[in-house]
């Protein structure tokens, strides 16, 4: 029998509690309700971070975020221990698509694939002479005396000027776009798949939910065009704005372009579906479909009592740890529901499972607890506070939680922050009731059984077009 393929869809971004097919109050996700039907549906699935790097380093080795401590944006994974170098050893080809700028430039984490389709961020990207110094090539904001300088040290100082000039018009022009989209990255790994000859192993990380929230008209549905203007109003992200003083009525707004965006993910889920049935290929496919974390839309934490969500920079807040997880395993025709708490982490040995031939609808489901963890916000972010009323270690890390099934069926969340703890019952992706004040015990007792693991990789440098970019999607780092 031939080896499955594998393709993990990541919705970058996506929060459970706004997806139609976990009892939003909007269909947000028609296809992935309908495709549901032949698939098993993880209605308790948690992410193990609440950030890109995080996440994607657990998804990539299996291991939680205290054992790999891959926690900042430019932190690696040694690739060959990552599920994709596994499977590249068993013959299969491999290659990544996205537009994430910390998966794909900050960090290391394409490197384990074969094929990278992604935005060029590389130094030599945009400028006029590759050959000679670029204002992108080194990290640190020069300024225009400080390029000349470099300039006039460079072997090519003519050029390099050049570079320094071409680099200045165009960022008075505007911020550099990516010049790749949802659509595109799809239409590539599509063409991909076509000429592979053997498996293959697939990621896409898809980015149209993440900051900023910007719905093509055919699926921005829930706001109008006073929305989108409050929305292309900001100077600064999500973070900065509302935690310095923009009223937070207007975050919690743009839930409903947020809305758009994930129903607009649903039409690409829909198209990746459709090309893989046409190619034939589908029914032998390992589909996960999932979201490396959810965001904040000005939710109270209950921790702390103060302290808001924005976007995912802090907080264990089921908003940014409850995740969709829809997973369609090789020649599955049934519905499977699992209500016990799972985590992404399990993407491993779900793999691994699926290509023993077993069946491995519980790899997602623990043998013990399910944790989340993250060390943000840092006490070298304190800069985003300056202009902020609140305290500034209301939002500093670690967060932590811890999730069991209890015996009603429903989820039992043990959260802690600093001196403060709280057991939740957690019913859905909806609902949420706070038990009582309790469960710093069951946190330290379980975190207690990690240990440190070797797989992360120390940082590498980034070039200034890589932090422009992260910038202006809002990351703190």
């Amino acid at each position: 029998m031939a080896l499955p393929n594998v393709l993990l869809v990541v919705l970058d971004s996506v929060r459970a509690r706004n997806v139609g097919l976990y009892g939003y109050h909007r269909e947000t996700t028609p296809f992935l309700s309908t495709y549901s039907d032949r698939a098993t549906v993880y209605r308790q699935a948690r992410s193990p971070g609440i950030h890109s790097v995080a996440s994607h380093a657990s998804l990539w080795t299996g291991a939680e975020v205290v054992e790999h401590q891959a926690t900042r944006h430019t932190d690696g994974i040694q690739p060959e221990k990552t599920i994709w170098g596994e499977l590249a050893e068993n013959g299969y080809r491999t290659g990544i698509f996205t537009v994430n700028s910390v998966v794909a430039h900050a960090s290391n984490l394409v490197e384990p694939f074969h094929l990278v389709e992604t935005d060029d961020f590389s130094d030599s990207a945009g400028k006029p002479f590759p050959d000679a110094h670029g204002p992108t090539d080194v990290a640190a904001h020069e300024g225009v005396a400080g390029n000349l300088a470099r300039s006039l040290q460079d072997d090519a100082p003519v050029r390099s000027f050049l570079n320094a000039v071409d680099h200045l018009y165009r960022k008075q022009r505007g911020r550099l776009e990516t010049n790749l989209d949802s659509e595109t990255l799809i239409e590539r790994f599509l063409e991909w798949e076509a000429d592979v000859d053997g498996p293959w192993a697939a990621c896409l990380n898809l980015m149209d939910s993440h900051f900023p929230y910007e719905p093509a008209e055919e699926h921005d549905k829930w706001s109008d065009d006073t929305l989108g203007s409050l929305h292309d109003g900001f100077e600064k992200p999500p973070a900065n704005e509302f935690v310095q003083g923009r009223p937070w009525w207007q975050l919690e707004a743009f839930k409903s372009l947020y809305d758009g965006t994930i129903r607009e993910l649903d039409a690409h889920l829909e198209r990746i579906v459709t090309g893989l049935k046409r190619a034939d290929v589908h029914d032998e496919t390992l589909v996960v479909i999932t979201s490396d974390h959810g965001e904040g839309f000005g939710e109270i934490s209950r921790l702390t009592g103060r302290t808001r969500l924005v976007d995912h920079s802090w907080g264990i807040h089921e908003v940014v740890t409850h995740v969709p997880l829809v997973v369609k395993y090789p020649r599955q025709t049934d519905p499977t529901t699992i209500k016990e708490p799972a985590t992404i982490t399990g993407f491993p040995d779900s793999v691994r499972a699926t290509l023993e031939g077993s069946c491995p609808r519980d790899s997602f489901v623990p043998d013990g607890p399910v944790i989340a963890y993250t060390e943000r916000l840092l006490a070298d972010h304190a800069d985003v506070f300056d202009d902020s009323d609140e305290p500034v270690t209301a939002y500093y890390g670690p967060w932590r939680a811890v999730y069991e099934s209890s015996d009603n069926g429903d989820v039992v969340k043990y959260a802690g922050h600093g001196n403060n703890a709280l057991t939740l019952r957690v019913r859905n992706a909806q609902d949420a009731i706070l038990v009582d004040r309790t469960g710093s015990e069951m946190i330290d007792r379980v975190f207690d059984t990690f240990e440190p693991v070797d797989i992360r990789q120390e940082p590498g440098d980034i070039s200034e077009k890589t932090e422009e970019r992260l910038s202006d999607l809002g990351y703190i780092r």
